[in-house]
């Protein structure tokens, strides 16, 4: 993803990565400046699940 965006115009990790083990995500910006956020999260390991 960040290799795409910094190919493209765009800014990587303009935010610091996440990890949570459960969620994980990341954030890049456009070269129009608008912020995308790509994620994934485990809903059965996130505290508190059901």
């Amino acid at each position: 993803m960040n290799k795409v965006a910094l190919a493209n115009g765009g800014t990587a990790d303009i935010n610091l990565k996440q990890d949570l083990g459960f969620m994980y995500n990341r954030n890049l910006a456009d070269p129009d400046g608008h912020v995308w956020e790509a994620m994934w999260m485990d809903m059965s390991g996130a505290p508190g699940a059901v």
